[in-house]
């Protein structure tokens, strides 16, 4: 086990979520990877072929509550604010781990991130994607990329607006497939047309869009029981006002399925190139 003395300062000096070589005290040549992680911090140095971890500090209650706090007034800062919060990081070397790869499970690398207008808010410590509609921002959502059911603070933060007509709309197509996130339009607007209700809710404003689209839509909601009902209270509702549906039923989230599975979902007989798989 390598000695915490030789590698913690370079750990701890390490970005949250980042990793990185230096030299260790047995030799020069930047052998020793050191790393820092959510709740621990480690280094593996490979001429020694030896490996350190030291447990982060518990966190108190007290440190609990104020981070708490000041997580809660920083996420109603940016709420307040209808252009985009800033400061604006887009570059993706400076990002926590974790928000790459909650990009990179959407099948988002540089050049996606970049045309969605991603970017890491650090205040907030949350992915902001900006929502636009005739190359005018409407709307923004920031998205805590380390959220799971059991975190605290929300999951999203999103400025005050009216969002009666609002949609995140990615690509065209003759049929209009309607999702529940942002990041699941777009890989959909990859192939086709692609609507993000940004929930399960459709509104009688974004039904009145749909009415003057004049196409088939298509409900492609999240498998789960949200999903399944709020799909069956849609399709009855488009069906009552003329516009011919279908629902889309998938094993995973839109998001997550690769370019060659979202054709197949689509019904889209277009072969699928080798980078697309």
């Amino acid at each position: 086990m390598l000695d915490p003395k030789s590698w913690l300062d370079a750990a701890q000096a390490t970005a949250e979520g980042k990793k990185r070589r230096v030299d260790h005290d047995c030799g020069g040549g930047r052998t020793l990877i050191v790393s820092n992680q959510d709740r621990k911090w480690t280094a593996f140095c490979f001429r020694c072929d030896e490996a350190g971890i030291v447990e982060k500090p518990q966190e108190s209650l007290s440190a609990r509550i104020a981070r708490r706090r000041t997580e809660d007034e920083q996420d109603e800062r940016i709420a307040a604010v209808a252009g985009l919060p800033e400061p604006i990081d887009t570059d993706i070397a400076n990002w926590p781990r974790e928000a790459v790869v909650w990009l990179l499970k959407a099948s988002c690398g540089a050049p996606e991130i970049a045309q969605l207008g991603a970017y890491w808010h650090a205040p907030s410590a949350r992915v902001v994607l900006p929502v636009a509609d005739d190359g005018e921002l409407v709307y923004w959502q920031a998205r805590d990329p380390s959220w799971t059911r059991k975190s605290e603070r929300p999951k999203y933060v999103n400025p005050e607006v009216n969002k009666e007509r609002l949609v995140a709309r990615y690509g065209s197509g003759d049929e209009i497939v309607l999702t529940e996130d942002i990041l699941s339009a777009y890989r959909v607007g990859q192939e086709g047309e692609g609507w993000s209700l940004l929930g399960t809710n459709l509104t009688n404003g974004v039904l009145a869009r749909l009415i003057d689209e004049r196409k088939p839509v298509a409900v492609w909601l999240d498998p789960d029981a949200a999903g399944r009902k709020a799909s069956r209270d849609i399709t009855q509702r488009l069906s009552a006002c003329g516009i011919p549906n279908r629902v889309i039923r998938s094993l995973r989230d839109p998001k997550l399925l690769s370019r060659r599975q979202v054709r197949i979902e689509l019904g889209l007989n277009t072969p699928a190139r080798a980078e697309d798989s």
